[in-house]
């Protein structure tokens, strides 16, 4: 088999296996092709309800078969692979082919391989950098696709750069533009450090909160992440069940609580969850918390999520808004 087409193969084998029953989808969705036809069905040869122009907002609805991938035109070879997904725009209902359209904030790796990116989506772009040795700052980047040799992959590789000659912890496109300055209390303090662990692991409690710039006095609130559940020994393996991460309010009492369980389970019952806090901050300037969480659910996957407090809606205090996946570790 040749290097490119055992690279398609690998990452049409991850991409399916990833998107199932547990295939997350954002809220909102923005168009970033110049126009895009939106059809009746999932289908390149459906009728074409509405053209929308570059920059329109989209509700979804759903996915097609389950969020399964496939090609945007089944008849043509060279058509791209991508989902299906039911949107709404303007009172108008139909679907659109993924390829063409953009969460409204996502959440990339610098230097990590994009094989089903053909430009970056003309979003606003930020990064995250270590602004000093106890702070993070978001700034705003510019960003290309660099081709590249990949040994791994026997071929080349488009991968993620930026403009800046710091390394970026994450990179964010957004389709509204974002605070730059401030964004974390970690700077170069790594969560393994100094008896703290980066793991959510049963029986491991973290705390999460905004930070405070230098001349920011403001009281800020701050969460608390409980993992539990039960591990025994079974057939020379320790087995993890009844899994749960619940987020805890620590400034009220009694303390409320909002189960995240649901954003990190197992696509298999039989894996045991890995679960791990990887940053935390305040992406959106609204003073609350926000988390990436790494977890990984799929066999043949691992993913990065962006938690927001700008995205919970009443009784939550964070909301998963976007995620990045990687072949797992």
């Amino acid at each position: 088999m040749k290097p490119f087409q055992t690279l398609l193969a690998l990452c049409l084998t991850f991409q399916v296996c990833a998107q199932n029953a547990t295939a997350f989808f954002p809220e909102e969705l923005v168009v970033t092709a110049n126009s895009l036809n939106l059809r009746e069905g999932p289908d390149a040869n459906s009728r074409k309800v509405a053209s929308l122009p570059q920059g329109t907002l989209l509700k979804f609805l759903e996915s097609w078969n389950n969020g399964q991938y496939t090609q945007a035109d089944t008849t043509d070879e060279n058509s791209p692979y991508g989902r299906w997904l039911k949107v709404s725009s303007k009172g108008s209902i139909g679907w659109v082919f993924d390829v063409y359209v953009s969460g409204t904030i996502n959440l990339y790796y610098e230097n990590a391989p994009q094989f089903d990116m053909q430009a970056p989506p003309p979003l606003f772009w930020y990064g995250i950098y270590a602004r000093d040795s106890f702070a993070d700052e978001l700034r705003k980047v510019q960003v290309r696709l660099s081709e590249e040799p990949h040994e791994f992959f026997g071929g080349a590789v488009k991968f993620l750069k930026t403009n800046q000659n710091d390394p970026s912890k994450f990179l964010i496109a957004s389709h509204t533009p974002l605070t730059t300055g401030y964004c974390g209390p970690l700077g170069v303090f790594d969560l393994n450090q100094m008896y703290f662990s980066r793991s959510l692991g049963p029986g491991n409690q973290l705390s999460i909160y905004p930070g405070n710039d230098m001349t920011d006095t403001l009281i800020k609130p701050t969460y608390g992440l409980a993992a539990t559940g039960c591990a025994s020994f079974e057939n020379s393996f320790v087995r993890i069940t009844d899994y749960k991460l619940t987020l805890l309010d620590y400034g009220s009492e009694p303390i409320p609580t909002q189960d995240l369980t649901e954003w990190v389970r197992t696509d298999i019952p039989e894996v045991n969850p890995a679960v791990d806090l990887l940053w935390f901050g305040d992406i959106d300037h609204d003073n609350k918390p926000d988390a990436i969480i790494q977890d990984c659910p799929y066999e043949v996957g691992c993913r990065a999520s962006l938690f927001l407090s700008s995205k919970a809606k009443p009784g939550e205090y964070l909301r998963k808004a976007c995620e990045f996946y990687w072949p797992g570790e």
